[in-house]
């Protein structure tokens, strides 16, 4: 149940996350968003690592720690792009496809597999991903993916689903070699440096952009590590394709929000029915 639990909490985090995320994009470039994001979040980790002391590294953890931190370097940049071109209600749902692809990575990775409740309920979840992309048309049943060719928002978003359905079972490596607090911190304080450069060159005035939004981008790097480490000590407790299932659920947050305060209210019927087979399919790996 203590897994469950931190993967919902995970999925919270996520949400508040994307929508403070979404509103600093109206100011600042996607390469500043990034690096405050990482900065934050080494920052807030630095205390307590030293509390709770260094690991050792042994060689599967330096490897799994260059492919993650390669890997999610460009996931985040993806990421922000997405979100700042495109609608998040549109864009946002797509990763919870991450499962889905999981269900390919997770077995050839680290050898976990769902049970037959698992999988029907990380399917489910992804049913009610694509019934909230789709268009009330009934004649445009495949309107989500036809978005997939002319949204380039929603092409980012899937490309991110992609990777992280790979990630996301490096990091269960990563957490055995080391622990849930270590490995958070290594790859994202790897990633933070990989970011220097990126900003130097294509970031105007990062400095000035991060001062005039430092409360918002100090409130994104919490809720980022919040979802960090609930996700890692997840992990060693249920499978990762329930976790990243379950964090996977911020889009029910997020399309909630979107209708409330953003005015985003295109397709919303399909979008709210989305949701309820979201929840049921959440529901369902919950008992499995």
């Amino acid at each position: 149940m203590l897994g469950f639990l931190l993967a919902f909490g995970t999925a919270i985090s996520e949400a508040l996350k994307d929508v403070t995320s979404k509103h600093n994009l109206h100011h600042i470039d996607e390469y500043t968003a990034a690096f405050s994001m990482h900065l934050v979040q080494s920052l807030l980790l630095i205390p307590v690592v030293w509390y709770v002391g260094l690991e050792a590294m042994s060689p599967r953890f330096l490897w799994a720690l260059l492919a993650s931190s390669l890997l999610q370097l460009g996931v985040i940049l993806l990421y922000f792009k997405a979100i700042k071109r495109s609608e998040i209600s549109v864009t946002l749902p797509l990763i919870t496809l991450t499962p889905l692809f999981m269900l390919i990575t997770s077995p050839i990775m680290i050898g976990e597999f769902p049970s037959f409740l698992g999988l029907l309920g990380i399917l489910t979840i992804v049913i009610g991903t694509y019934i909230s992309n789709m268009s009330e048309d009934p004649k445009k049943i495949f309107a989500p993916f036809v978005s997939l060719v002319k949204n380039q928002g929603s092409r980012y978003m899937l490309l991110v689903a992609f990777i992280w359905s790979i990630t996301a079972n490096i990091d269960k490596i990563g957490v055995e070699e080391t622990s849930p607090v270590f490995w958070a911190f290594s790859k994202d304080f790897v990633i933070l440096f990989y970011l220097i450069p990126i900003l130097w060159r294509k970031s105007n005035n990062p400095g000035l952009q991060i001062r005039n939004r430092k409360w918002p981008l100090l409130m994104v790097g919490f809720f980022k590590t919040t979802s960090v480490l609930a996700q890692m000590f997840a992990i060693q407790l249920i499978l990762v394709p329930y976790v990243i299932s379950i964090k996977r659920s911020s889009a029910v947050f997020i399309i909630l929000y979107a209708f409330l305060f953003l005015n985003e209210r295109k397709n919303i019927r399909n979008r709210i029915i989305g949701i309820i087979v979201i929840m049921i399919g959440l529901y369902i790996i919950a008992i499995s």
